[in-house]
């Protein structure tokens, strides 16, 4: 059964959700499924903050099966749309709506568990909340035929769900890591290109659809190449090296932290502070008087 088959059996199902495990279930296990749904939003109000959802931890993915949905991630905006799998972890600085006057089909998982948060952390960092991806991905298609199954009524047991939490968890994870055979070979031309544009111009304001631009590719057939061939998603990438030359200028320059940020592309001192702290564990100001800056 291909890839679109899968998700055109959501088009038959009803509206529902379904609570897997209780966050008290026993026997508590480091990795466990908490619920599953499929929703039609058609009206106005559904919203979710990642702030006020209690303080238990949990990953999620939820994918669009048609429509637009929106996300506020750390105050960026994006427009969620069919195709799209948007992977997040509570509690966190975001919130997800249905924008005024749209529709909204799609279907999550949500996972919790100290072992699976840790690592849907680490996934959400290194590939960004939202993943252009194809529907034949192997990542959507088992949260997609995890969630019929249980929508369709199959039972599991505890460790039964553990192990598909873990195993959705480790198809995720594979998503932030460079593709087979890809250490050692010649990086493509048109990702070659990309990288090349992307490190000449990182004080600039370019941001993905310039990177697919560069490469001359559309930038859903873009993204999809660059993460496989650089192991994250180039939203990512793009980040990552404006925090490596920010630490460069840290290190040889007595420029000021709002300056900085400005030459790094980082328009926002405010919001430069918060990427560089997760990134490099602690502030700009703060790596600078340790010395490891010197």
């Amino acid at each position: 059964m291909n890839g679109t088959i899968v998700l055109d059996s959501f088009k038959s199902l009803p509206h529902r959700f379904l609570g897997v495990q209780g966050p008290h279930a026993q026997p508590v296990l480091h990795a466990m499924l908490a619920n599953v749904g499929h929703e039609w939003r058609r009206a106005q109000p559904y919203s979710w903050d990642g702030l006020k959802r209690g303080r238990a931890e949990f990953g999620l993915v939820q994918v669009t099966l048609d429509g637009e949905g929106y996300l506020n991630f750390e105050g960026r905006e994006y427009a969620l749309r069919r195709g799209q799998a948007m992977i997040l972890t509570v509690p966190h600085a975001h919130r997800y709506a249905l924008p005024e006057g749209k529709r909204w089909h799609f279907f999550y998982v949500t996972v919790y568990g100290n072992e699976v948060t840790r690592h849907w952390r680490h996934a959400v960092h290194i590939l960004g909340p939202v993943l252009d991806l194809p529907f034949e991905s192997t990542f959507i298609q088992a949260a997609a035929r995890l969630c019929l199954r249980l929508l369709h009524g199959e039972r599991l047991t505890a460790p039964q769900a553990s192990a598909e939490a873990y195993g959705l968890t480790m198809r995720l994870l594979d998503l932030t890591q460079p593709a087979s055979g890809a250490a050692g070979t010649t990086r493509p031309a048109d990702i070659r290109r990309a990288i090349e544009f992307c490190r000449s111009r990182l004080g600039t304001n370019i941001g993905v659809a310039d990177l697919a631009a560069a490469a001359g590719c559309s930038r859903y057939h873009f993204s999809r190449r660059f993460t496989r061939s650089e192991g994250c998603a180039p939203g990512a990438y793009l980040v990552r090296e404006r925090i490596r030359l920010a630490v460069r200028l840290l290190q040889t320059t007595d420029t000021p932290v709002k300056a900085l940020a400005a030459e790094c592309g980082f328009h926002d001192a405010g919001y430069f502070c918060r990427v560089f702290r997760k990134s490099v564990g602690v502030t700009p100001g703060a790596l600078r008087r340790s010395g490891m800056a010197g």
